[in-house]
């Protein structure tokens, strides 16, 4: 299989906070662009008015996205 043009492009980056003794996240976010993932994290965590100290993690990682019809042909 061919690995098509914009393959590179088309991935969507998430990215979780995590809190002491939780095991889910505070706050999820995505964008296209993984540094914008992590400030919008970041940014969505201030308005929880919590204290940083309490983060236990940030995971960020990339998510491939599916092509259209086009892109395959």
């Amino acid at each position: 299989m061919a690995i098509l043009k914009n393959s590179k492009d088309k991935s969507e980056f998430v990215t979780e906070i995590y809190l002491d003794g939780d095991e889910e996240p505070a706050v999820v976010t995505s964008s296209p662009r993984e540094i914008d993932a992590v400030d919008d994290a970041l940014y969505e965590f201030e308005k929880l008015d919590i204290d940083k100290s309490f983060i236990s993690r940030i995971e960020t990682w990339a998510i491939p996205q599916h092509y259209t019809a086009d892109e395959l042909a």
